[in-house]
Parts: C-alpha cells; structure tokens; sequence
C-alpha cells in the first residue's frame, strides 16, 4: 500500500498505481532500490514523513526532468499525483537520445 492520507476503501487506487509506477521507474532509471537496508519501522516514518523521498532524489543524479516525474509520482497528497495520461506527456517531454532505432530487418542483413 502507498502512503497517503485519503486512500479508497479498495487495497487499489489510481494514485496508487501512479505510486508504484514512480517506484519502478526510480529503479529502471537508478539501477538501484530507492529504500534498502532499512527497518520497517525506518521507511515508514521516511516514505511517510516524505522526508526518506527527498533524500532518494536528492542523493541520486538522474536529472531534473526525471527527478520532478519521480516527485510527482511520489506525492504525498493523493491529488498532486498525475494522472496517467499527464504522466504520458511528461514522459515524452524528456530529452531523446539521439541514436538510430534498431529493426529485425538489419540484423539478418549483416547476417548474410
């Protein structure tokens, strides 16, 4: 379960989900978990508190852009968290590597 102080009847929320995304973001981007070798009692009050979620993103240099999508997942007042949708559009905002996409067509090419 995700913190927040309103959270639906229902083991399962919207914002929850938004939570969860932010979550395993933070770990595809950090290459790492955003809370380890802690005891319970510890992350609760640091996820709670949002005191633990400003020292994840303040010890990990992922970016600006990146850092204000984790702390928008993260949010804390279930309202401040996006939707899906508005997570969609700044996900697409990032900046883009430029390399060449790869296609199944150019690997039996070399191939031959």
């Amino acid at each position: 379960m995700t913190p927040g102080k309103d959270e639906d009847k229902l083991p399962f929320s919207k914002a929850a989900d938004v939570y969860a995304f932010g979550t395993i973001w933070f770990e595809l981007q950090a290459r790492d978990w955003p809370f380890k070798n802690q005891a319970a009692e510890a992350l609760i009050w640091q996820i709670g508190s949002w005191e633990g979620v400003k020292q994840v993103l303040a010890t990990v240099s992922l970016g600006k852009e990146v850092s204000e999508i984790l702390s928008a997942c993260w949010a804390l007042d279930l309202q401040e968290r996006p939707s899906f949708t508005l997570l969609m559009e700044m996900l697409e905002k990032l900046p883009k590597l430029n390399r060449r996409l790869s296609h199944p067509g150019h690997f039996w090419k070399s191939a031959e």
